[in-house]
């Protein structure tokens, strides 16, 4: 790719912000994309680097969904890599979490999503070079709800894009990691203690792996080599037994105290 400037969203936490620092340290300079200046600030001077920038945004508003596109479309600073990391969800599933929740989630996980993949496969596709990775979620494969759902979206139309641009130099990847340390489900209200530690994965496993699998223009990374088993085995099962599984491996409870 000639130009070495990638656009992070979610980059203060999590797997976005990994993905910041390993960019980084491969020498792009990163355009980060998250709600919280203040954290923004820290992470771009932390970073390794230079020519790094802050791009305040709320993507779960048109305002904050526009500006973040309008960043990936300029040829002044051209980004040739976008990298879709931020993600939502709700504190109880559907439904009922209210319906604010709910909005929120899609807007982040699927029109923000759509928006900045939509911008970045043109002005892409017309430079004749690129990269877009969107992060997905096994869940995509073997759970249900809104946030399953949001996630199938994510991995279906990663997918289809990707078709629509072979040949034209863009690499597209969806990213489908399973239970990540991370900051979500603190956020989410949500009590993972139950699940099985060998699940867990951490954030600088998926990027790893994702990076690698771009380089090698691969379509899917289901990172760890037991979620990619597990994930090949459970798919399969009829509805009842995938979520059979899941309760055994995964118990999910709602957190009942404030957060």
């Amino acid at each position: 790719m000639s130009s070495r400037i990638a656009l992070v969203t979610g980059a203060t936490s999590g797997i976005g912000r990994e993905y910041a620092y390993r960019l980084a340290e491969r020498g792009w300079s990163i355009v980060c994309a998250a709600r919280d200046a203040e954290r923004l600030a820290s992470l771009c001077s932390d970073l390794p680097g230079s020519g790094h920038e802050m791009l305040v945004v709320d993507l779960a508003t048109e305002a904050g969904m526009d500006r973040a596109s309008a960043r990936v479309m300029d040829d002044q600073q051209p980004v040739s890599l976008l990298v879709n990391a931020a993600g939502s969800g709700t504190s109880a599933p559907f439904p009922d979490a209210s319906l604010a929740e709910e909005i929120q989630m899609l807007r982040v996980n699927v029109d923000a999503v759509l928006h900045l993949s939509y911008s970045a496969a043109h002005v892409m596709r017309s430079r004749g070079h690129g990269g877009i990775i969107n992060v997905s979620s096994t869940a995509a494969y073997w759970s249900a709800g809104t946030y399953a759902a949001s996630k199938a979206w994510v991995l279906s139309a990663t997918l289809g894009m990707r078709t629509q641009l072979e040949g034209t130099g863009v690499r597209v990847l969806a990213v489908a990691p399973g239970f990540t340390r991370t900051e979500f489900h603190t956020r989410s209200a949500t009590d993972a203690t139950g699940v099985q530690p060998w699940l867990w994965l951490e954030p600088g496993q998926v990027v790893a792996e994702s990076l690698a699998a771009l380089g090698a223009n691969r379509a899917v990374c289901i990172p760890g080599r037991r979620y990619r088993a597990l994930v090949e085995v459970v798919r399969h099962l009829p509805p009842g037994g995938r979520r059979s599984v899941l309760r055994q491996l995964a118990p999910l409870r709602g957190v009942t105290t404030e957060t």
